[in-house]
């Protein structure tokens, strides 16, 4: 993987957020949830659902070369999001997203960070030191279409 850095995301990069969150949930997450539950997860969703977190400017970007490689929002304690291309998947772009995203949450003075993984982050968030406090489901629009989750927390000094 070639260079990358990570910057704010701008209201500009709403499209290239969307593509790289529907491309990574398609192609990373097929091996743990069927393609309904897929559906389900990224029915609905639309470009301009990113610019809340831009506003807050908690929203940060990987990008190499003008593309856009991953995403990360938090929000509070929260990490909300965090999303890599297919073709950045092992690259170290997630975990380099991650670490802006911890370093913000400490400086906001929080030291337990939260977030809810999908079955196929788990093992990446046990790397990083993240431990399951607990399971629960996630569903999204009027169906019955559910896909598992883990809740990870994160103790920082």
């Amino acid at each position: 993987m070639q260079h990358f850095e990570i910057r704010p995301a701008t209201a500009e990069d709403c499209p290239d957020l969307f593509d790289v969150h529907r491309q990574s949930v398609r192609s990373l997450c097929n091996g743990h949830y069927t393609s309904e539950q897929i559906d389900m997860w990224l029915d609905g969703r639309h470009p301009g659902i990113y610019l809340p977190a831009i506003e807050r400017r908690e929203l940060w970007v990987a990008v190499s070369s003008g593309a856009l490689l991953g995403l990360v929002e938090v929000q509070g304690n929260e990490v909300t999001k965090l999303f890599v291309s297919g073709a950045a998947a092992g690259a170290g772009v997630g975990k380099a997203l991650l670490g802006q995203a911890i370093a913000h949450i400490r400086q906001a003075g929080e030291r337990r960070i939260y977030l809810e993984s999908t079955l196929t982050g788990r093992d990446f968030y046990r790397k990083l030191g993240f431990a399951e406090i607990g399971t629960g489901t996630f569903s999204h629009g009027p169906g019955t279409v559910s896909l598992e989750i883990v809740q990870m927390e994160l103790h920082v000094d």
